[in-house]
C-alpha cells in the first residue's frame, strides 16, 4: 500500500513542480491510473502537513550540496535495475531521497548480497523512509496518516 501512496507523491510533487497547485491536480486521472480514494487522500494528507508545518519542501534538511550526485563504482551498479537506478534519481531530484538517503541504500543493497533491487523495493525503502514505519508499531495510528475510510475535509 505505501508503495503506491509513494507513486501518488511522486506524481503529485512532479506536477507542483511544473508550476501547479495541490488545487489544479486532476484527481480523476489518479483514478483512472488505479488508485484508491484512501491512498489518495493519504498521500494529498502526507504532502499538505508537510507544506502546512512549514518543513523544507517535502525533504528533510540535506547537508551534501544540493548540485551534486551520487556516480556508482561498477560494483554498486550492479546492485540495482537500470529503472532502480532510474527511481533514485528522480526521488532525489523531487527531493525525497536525500544524498544521505541514497548512501544508506547502496550500504543496505551491499549487504544483501548478490540481488539486485527493482523500482519497488526502492519505492518500499522511500516509504519507510518518509513515513517511519517500523514493524512493531501501526502506522495507522500516526497522526500522518490516515485510515482507509477516513477522509480530508
Amino acid at each position: 500500500m505505501y508503495e503506491r501512496i509513494i507513486e501518488i507523491i511522486v506524481y503529485v510533487i512532479s506536477e507542483l513542480k511544473n508550476n501547479r497547485t495541490i488545487g489544479d491536480i486532476d484527481i480523476e486521472e489518479l483514478h483512472t491510473l488505479g488508485y484508491t480514494n484512501a491512498e489518495i487522500s493519504t498521500a494529498l494528507s502526507w504532502l499538505v502537513d508537510r507544506m502546512e508545518f512549514s518543513e523544507k519542501y517535502l525533504s528533510v534538511e540535506n547537508t551534501s550540496d544540493p548540485n551534486s550526485f551520487r556516480l556508482l563504482h561498477d560494483a554498486e551498479r550492479d546492485l540495482f535495475t537500470n529503472e532502480a537506478w532510474g527511481e533514485i534519481i528522480q526521488l532525489n531530484s523531487l527531493g525525497l531521497l536525500t544524498n544521505e538517503h541514497i548512501e544508506t541504500l547502496i550500504e543496505k543493497a551491499v549487504f544483501m548480497g548478490t540481488r539486485q533491487l527493482n523500482s519497488e523495493y526502492i519505492k518500499h525503502f522511500v516509504a519507510n523512509s518518509i513515513f517511519n514505519i517500523q514493524p512493531s508499531i501501526n502506522p495507522f495510528g500516526s497522526r500522518i496518516m490516515l485510515q482507509g475510510n477516513d477522509t480530508i475535509n
